[in-house]
C-alpha cells in the first residue's frame, strides 16, 4: 500500500473523529454522557496522529506522548460512559480519580523523556521499524487491560447487576450493545499488535474500521437516543390499562415494573425530600416517560403524582415530630426538612393526609405520651 493511500485514510479518519468528537463535547452541555464519549472519539484521532507520523518519518515525542497517554485512560472514559447511561438523572460530569488511575502511571516515562531527552528520541526511532522499548511496550499493554479490563468487567454487570441499576431493560439492551461493539473493537485492534503483525496492518486498522465502529455509535447515541433509551413496552399496543389515560398503552406487567421502580426510587434515594422535586425529574431519573408515570401512579396508587409526593414528605414530617422534643421543635424546619417549600403547602398537605393539622398532631401526641 503506497504512502500517499495511508495519508489519505488516516487524514479522512482525523478528521471525521475529530469533528465528532467535537460534536460531542458540545452535545455533553445537555447531556453528560456526550463528553465521555467525545474523549472516547479525540483519543483515538490523537493515536491515529501519532501512529502516522512515526510511519511517515516526521514522529513528535509530543504526538507520541499525547497519543499513549489519552488511550491509557481510555478504560476511564469507558467507565465514565457507561455510569452516566447508567444514572440518567444526573445532569452534570461525574469525574472518578480513581478511574484514572493507569493514567497517572504514564507521568514517569513522560518526566524521564524531559529529564533525558534520547529515551524520547530512541522511543520514535524503535517506532518507526515497528518496536518498542520496554516503557511503550509496559504502556501498551496497560491500554489493553485496562481498556478490555474495563469492558468485560461492565458487561459482567449488565448481565449479574442489571438489577442494581434503575433503568429499564430496553437501556440495558442499549449498553450491552454498545459494549459488544467496543470489545471487538478493541480486541481486533490490539490482537494484530501482541501477535506483531504487519506495521501498516496496525496503523490502518483504527482509521478504517474503527472510524466506522465509532461513527455507527455517535449515530446509534445522537438519532436514536431518545427512542433507544425509553422502554420500547410504551408503545407495544397490547392490552390497555383501564384508566383516563385511554391513548396510552402499555401491558400490566410493565406498568408494574415502573411501579416498582417508583417505589424503590423513593424508598432508597428519597428525591421527594427536595424541595419542588417534579414529574420530569422523576421520568428523567428512571427514563420512563411523564405520562406514563402519571398514569401508573394514578392507577396503582389512586393519587396523582402531587399527592404522592406530599404523602412520603408528610410521613417523614410525622417521623420528625415524633423524635424531636418540644422545646427543639418548629413548624418551619420541619416542612423544609420534609420537602415542604412553604408552611402553607405543608399544612395543606398534613392536613390532608393525616386529618389535623402539624400543631394539632403535636398536641394529641403530646397528650398520648401524658396518659402512657
Amino acid at each position: 500500500m503506497s504512502l500517499n493511500t495511508v495519508l489519505i485514510i488516516s487524514i479522512l479518519a482525523i478528521f471525521d473523529l475529530s469533528l465528532i468528537g467535537i460534536l460531542s463535547w458540545i452535545k455533553s452541555r445537555k447531556t453528560p454522557y456526550y463528553f465521555w464519549l467525545g474523549c472516547i472519539f479525540l483519543s483515538t484521532a490523537f493515536a491515529i496522529v501519532d501512529n502516522t507520523a512515526i510511519f511517515v518519518g516526521e514522529g513528535q515525542i509530543f504526538l507520541y506522548h499525547l497519543g499513549v497517554s489519552t488511550n491509557v485512560a481510555w478504560g476511564a472514559y469507558l467507565l465514565s460512559f457507561i455510569y452516566c447511561l447508567r444514572h440518567p438523572k444526573e445532569d452534570k460530569i461525574k469525574f472518578s480519580w480513581l478511574h484514572f488511575i493507569p493514567l497517572y502511571l504514564y507521568i514517569p516515562f513522560f518526566t524521564l523523556t524531559l529529564i533525558q531527552p534520547q529515551w524520547g528520541i530512541e522511543t520514535l526511532e524503535l517506532a518507526k521499524i515497528g518496536k518498542m522499548t520496554p516503557f511503550g511496550l509496559f504502556y501498551n499493554f496497560v491500554i489493553i487491560l485496562y481498556s478490555i479490563g474495563s469492558n468485560v468487567f461492565l458487561l459482567w454487570e449488565e448481565y449479574y447487576r442489571a438489577k442494581a441499576f434503575s433503568i429499564s431493560k430496553q437501556q440495558h439492551k442499549r449498553i450491552k450493545e454498545i459494549l459488544w461493539i467496543m470489545l471487538v473493537l478493541q480486541t481486533m485492534a490490539f490482537f494484530p499488535f501482541l501477535l506483531q503483525l504487519d506495521l501498516k496492518f496496525i496503523i490502518l486498522y483504527m482509521p478504517v474500521f474503527g472510524q466506522l465502529f465509532f461513527i455507527y455509535i455517535f449515530i446509534r447515541m445522537t438519532f436514536l437516543s431518545d427512542s433507544a433509551f425509553k422502554p420500547i413496552e410504551e408503545t407495544i399496543p397490547q392490552k390497555e390499562i383501564s384508566n383516563k389515560y385511554s391513548t396510552i398503552k402499555i401491558t400490566e406487567q410493565y406498568a408494574h415494573d415502573v411501579l416498582g421502580k417508583i417505589i424503590e426510587l423513593m424508598k432508597t434515594e428519597k428525591p421527594y425530600l427536595e424541595l419542588d422535586y417534579s414529574l420530569s425529574q422523576l421520568s428523567k431519573g428512571l427514563g420512563v416517560s411523564p405520562n406514563v408515570l402519571s398514569m401508573v401512579i394514578n392507577s396503582k396508587l389512586n393519587c396523582s403524582f402531587p399527592d404522592y409526593i406530599n404523602s412520603l414528605r408528610v410521613k417523614t414530617a410525622i417521623e420528625l415530630l415524633e423524635k424531636l422534643n418540644k422545646k427543639s421543635f418548629t413548624v418551619e424546619s420541619i416542612a423544609y426538612e420534609s420537602g415542604f417549600n412553604n408552611r402553607t403547602s405543608f399544612y395543606k398537605a398534613f392536613k390532608k393526609h393525616t386529618g389535623k393539622l402539624p400543631t394539632e398532631y403535636i398536641k394529641s401526641a403530646i397528650q398520648i405520651k401524658k396518659v402512657v
